[in-house]
């Protein structure tokens, strides 16, 4: 808390995800203190997650080439 809150900027909504440690009270008091606002992501929430479309096209790839995921990733088709 005390590195990150002096770089946000003013009046910034600040967002984290679930992870137990994000919803520790004592962090939850600064960051509101502080004079921000504090969103959590939904549960699982893909749309969010750029990860999450990289891994549908490595599926799709997996698919249309049938090969296995160490293929897949030691070849040029992904």
């Amino acid at each position: 808390n005390q590195d990150l809150l002096p770089k946000v900027p003013h009046n910034a909504v600040i967002v984290m995800d679930n992870v137990s440690f994000h919803k520790r009270q004592d962090r939850q008091h600064s960051i509101k203190n502080a004079g921000f606002t504090l969103e959590y992501l939904p549960v699982y929430s893909p749309a969010l997650n750029p990860i999450e479309h990289k891994w549908a096209q490595a599926k799709a790839h997996r698919r249309k080439y049938r090969c296995d995921i160490d293929t897949l990733f030691s070849s040029s088709l992904f």
